[in-house]
C-alpha cells in the first residue's frame, strides 16, 4: 500500500472523527445500532492515533467518557455490539483457563551470536544482499491471528508448536488493533513488553516487587483475569508477518504493510547490506544506552523473502535470522543458602546467599530468586553453581544453573520466617503471603517504608536504627515514631546512639511534620494508595483526609471514585474499605494530633509572574539548598503555570536536580528529559 494513499485515508478519518458522533434523536433500534457503529469507529480511530501513531487529537477524558458510554450501550443492546469493539480494552473479571492452540507457523527461537564476527560469518553463508536489523525486545512472544481483518487469537510461544490462547488478555493491550484496515487473513509474530518507566511506576503504585519488566510482562499475559491485565501498562510490537494471497519480495515491505494495517512496528528498524552490518550494529549499541524499552540484543534477518524460504529451518531455529546478544554483566558463583523474607504487604520473597563475587564493579553476596515457581523452573538448590547478572541496572538475579550440585531439592517454607504463621497462596499469582498483620517483620518493613527517602525521608531512621528501636520496644507502629521525643533521655543511653545521633533523629521527625499531604498519604503504605492514586484524588477535589473519609461514607462512593480516570474497581474498593477501617482511622487521627499534614494546600497560578512553565511537567530529585523542603520548588512551578509529578515518566519534561540525586536522574537521562540544576532553576524564577 502506497504511503500517500495511507495519508489520504487518515485525512478522511480525521474529518469524519475529529468530533464524537451525534447522539440519536430517538431510541429506535436502527438508530441505536447505527450510533453504536459510529461510536465504535470513532474510538477505534482515536485508539490508533494514541497508541500506534503517538499523535492524539482528543483529550483522555473525552476518550474515556465515550468508551464508558459505549460500554453501557453494549450492555443494554448486546445484539448491536461489534466483535472488534474497543470496550475489550477494559477486560473481564471472570477467571479463565487458557485453552491450548496449535501454531500455524513455526514459532522457533533464534540462534544466538555474541560477536560481530559471528554475525558477519553467518551473513556470508546466507548469500543475502540485504538484511533487516531490529531490536531484540526482552519481553514475551505473542503471536496474533487475524481472520478477515479481525483479531481471533492471541497465543503465547509455548513449546513453539503449541501455545496458550490468551486472547482476552491480548485484547486489553492497547497497541494491538482488534481489527485491521483490510479484511485479510494474517499471522503476525511480535513481542509483548513494558517500558522501564511504566514498570517502575507500576511497582511503585501497586506496591509490587517484580524484579524486571520481562517477568511482569510474561506473568501478566497468563493472568487469570483480563480486567487485571487491562490495568498493566503492556505494549506490543510486530516483527514478522505471514499473509495469505499476498506476495512481497522483501521483508521490509511486509513490515511497512503491517504498519499500514495499523500494527505497531519500531521506527528504528534498519535495512542494510553486509558491508554496512558492522556499522549498523554499533549504532544500535550506542542507542541502547538511552532506550526506555528492555532489550537484550538485536535480531538480524535476511530481507529477501524467497531466499528465506530457500534457507529454511533447523530443528530449533530459522537459518535466515540470528540474534546478536548484548552480553549482560555475568558472574559465576555458588549458592550457599536460600533465605526468605516477608515484606510490609506480607509477600514472601526468596533470595540466594552467594559466595561473594565481583559483578559490574561491586561485590555481590545476594541475588533475587523472584518466587517459588522461578526456583523450580531453574532447578535452584543450595550448593548449585550459578550465573548471576545485573540486567537493566536491576538488583542481581540468578540467571542460570550451571551445575545443580548434589544438594537436596529446595522446598519452599509453608510458614512465615518471622512469625511462624501458616502462609497462604495468592489466588491470582504465584506468590505466598503471611496473613498476620501483627507479624514483627511486616511491621518493621512498614516502618522502614514510612521513613524511607522516597516517602517521609526522616533523617537518622534507617533500617538498622529502626530495627534497634523496634526490638527495644520504643516503636511498633508508625504513630509511635512521633512519641520518640518523650524518650530522649533513654535513647541517648542506648548502645551506638548518643546525644548527636538522637538529636538528628528528633530533628528529622519534627521536619517530617512539614511534608505535604501528597507525600504523607502514600507513605502510610495502604493497599493501592501510592503517589499516583493520591495525586488523582487531590486533582479531583479530594485534597484532604477529611474529604476522602466523607466520600467513602456516601452511598455512591464507588461510582464517584470510578468516575476518576485511573481509578478502577480494585482501587476504589481498597480506598473505601481502608478508610472505613477503625484501626486505620485511629492511626490517622493520632498522626493528625502529632501535627502531620492531612490537607493539601491549594497552590494558585500567580498572576504577577509570567507563566513560563505552562505545558511543562516538573519532577525533583536530590537535596536542594534554597528550597527546604524541596516541594517548595515545585510550588514555584505551579505558580508559574506548570504541573508537577512525584515520579519521572514519559510525560515529564523537566527534572530539577539537587545534591545526591536518586535513580530519577538516570531515568530522566534515558528519556532525554531536560535536566535543570538548582542554580539554573533560580535563574528562571528571577527572569519571570
Amino acid at each position: 500500500m502506497k504511503k500517500n494513499q495511507t495519508i489520504i485515508e487518515e485525512d478522511l478519518f480525521y474529518q469524519l472523527y475529529k468530533t464524537p458522533p451525534e447522539k440519536p434523536k430517538s431510541n429506535t433500534p436502527e438508530e441505536i445500532k447505527e450510533y453504536i457503529k459510529k461510536l465504535t469507529e470513532f474510538l477505534k480511530f482515536h485508539q490508533y492515533l494514541y497508541y500506534i501513531k503517538n499523535q492524539p487529537i482528543i483529550s483522555d477524558k473525552t476518550f474515556d467518557d465515550k468508551l464508558k458510554e459505549l460500554e453501557e450501550l453494549e450492555k443494554q443492546y448486546p445484539e448491536f455490539a461489534l466483535p472488534d469493539s474497543p470496550t475489550h480494552l477494559v477486560g473481564s473479571d471472570l477467571e479463565q483457563e487458557f485453552p491450548k492452540f496449535q501454531h500455524k507457523i513455526p514459532v522457533l527461537s533464534l540462534t544466538n551470536t555474541y560477536t560481530i564476527k559471528e554475525v558477519l560469518d553467518w551473513a556470508k553463508k546466507t548469500g543475502a544482499e540485504s538484511f533487516i536489523v531490529e531490536w531484540k525486545v526482552d519481553g514475551a512472544t505473542l503471536v496474533l491471528y487475524y481472520e478477515d481483518g479481525i483479531l481471533k487469537h492471541g497465543v503465547t510461544r509455548g513449546t513453539g508448536n503449541i501455545g496458550d490462547d490468551v486472547t482476552p488478555n491480548a485484547k486489553t493491550i492497547r497497541s494491538i488493533p482488534l481489527n485491521l484496515k483490510e479484511k485479510i487473513n494474517l499471522i503476525v509474530r511480535g513481542e509483548a513488553y513494558m517500558t522501564y518507566t511504566d514498570f517502575e511506576r507500576f511497582n511503585e503504585e501497586f506496591g509490587s516487587i517484580y524484579a524486571n519488566p520481562r517477568n511482569l510482562t510474561s506473568g501478566s499475559l497468563k493472568h487469570k483475569k483480563s480486567k487485571e491485565v487491562a490495568k498493566r501498562p503492556l505494549r506490543w510490537v510486530a516483527f514478522d508477518g505471514y499473509l495469505e494471497n499476498k506476495e512481497f519480495k522483501y521483508d521490509s515491505e511486509v513490515l511497512k504493510y503491517l504498519e499500514y494495517l495499523g500494527l505497531p512496528v519500531f521506527e528504528d528498524n534498519v535495512v542494510c547490506n553486509i558491508n554496512q552490518l558492522e556499522t549498523t550494529i554499533e549504532k544500535f549499541k550506542d542507542k541502547e544506552k538511552n532506550l526506555d524499552i528492555p532489550v537484550d540484543g538485536l535480531v538480524i534477518k535476511v530481507n529477501d523473502r524467497k531466499l528465506r524460504e530457500k534457507l529454511g529451518y533447523t530443528a530449533n531455529s530459522p537459518r535466515w535470522a540470528v540474534a546478536f546478544k548484548f552480553e549482560p554483566d555475568l558472574a559465576r558463583t555458588r549458592i550457599i543458602d536460600i533465605e526468605t523474607f516477608v515484606g510490609r504487604t506480607g509477600r514472601i520473597t526468596p533470595r540466594a546467599k552467594l559466595e561473594p563475587v565481583k559483578l559490574a564493579g561491586t561485590t555481590v553476596s545476594y541475588a533475587t530468586l523472584h518466587n517459588e515457581d522461578y526456583i523450580k523452573k531453574l532447578g535452584i538448590r543450595i550448593g548449585a553453581e550459578v550465573l548471576i547478572s545485573k540486567r537493566g541496572d536491576i538488583i542481581p538475579a540468578v540467571e542460570e544453573v550451571i551445575d545443580p550440585g548434589d544438594g537436596p531439592e529446595y522446598k519452599f517454607p509453608d510458614k512465615c520466617p518471622s512469625c511462624n504463621t501458616k502462609l497462604v497462596k495468592d489466588k491470582d499469582s504465584v506468590d505466598w503471603f503471611c496473613p498476620n498483620p501483627e507479624c514483627d517483620e511486616r511491621l518493621i518493613q512498614s516502618l522502614i517504608f514510612f521513613c524511607g527517602r522516597k516517602q517521609m525521608d526522616i533523617d537518622g531512621l534507617g533500617e538498622k536504627t529502626i530495627r534497634t528501636l523496634f526490638n527495644k520496644g520504643f516503636i511498633r507502629y508508625i504513630e509511635d515514631i512521633y512519641e520518640l521525643p518523650k524518650y530522649k533521655n533513654e535513647l541517648v543511653k542506648l548502645e551506638n546512639f548518643g546525644e548527636k545521633s538522637v538529636q538528628i533523629i528528633l530533628n528529622g521527625i519534627e521536619k517530617s511534620k512539614q511534608k505535604e499531604f501528597r507525600i504523607v498519604l502514600p507513605s502510610l503504605g495502604l493497599k493501592e494508595i501510592g503517589f499516583n492514586v493520591t495525586d488523582l484524588l487531590i486533582q479531583n477535589g479530594y485534597n484532604s483526609i477529611d474529604k476522602i473519609i466523607e466520600l467513602v461514607n456516601q452511598k455512591d462512593a464507588k461510582q464517584k471514585l470510578l468516575s476518576i480516570k485511573g481509578i478502577g474497581e480494585e482501587i476504589a474498593d481498597a480506598i473505601i474499605t481502608q478508610f472505613k477501617d477503625p484501626k486505620i482511622l485511629e492511626r490517622i487521627n493520632k498522626l493528625k494530633q502529632y501535627g502531620l499534614q492531612f490537607e493539601q494546600k491549594e497552590i494558585k497560578i500567580d498572576s504577577n509572574v509570567k507563566p513560563i512553565f505552562k505545558d511543562q511537567v516538573w519532577c525533583v530529585t536530590g537535596t536542594l539548598t534554597h528550597f527546604k523542603p524541596r516541594e517548595k520548588a515545585l510550588e514555584e512551578v505551579i505558580k508559574r503555570g506548570g504541573k508537577t509529578s512525584s515520579t519521572v515518566t514519559s510525560k515529564t519534561t523537566h527534572l530539577l536536580v539537587g545534591e545526591n540525586p536518586g535513580s530519577k536522574l538516570e531515568k530522566a537521562k534515558k528519556l532525554n528529559i531536560k535536566i535543570v540544576t538548582e542554580e539554573e532553576f533560580i535563574k528562571l524564577l528571577n527572569e519571570s
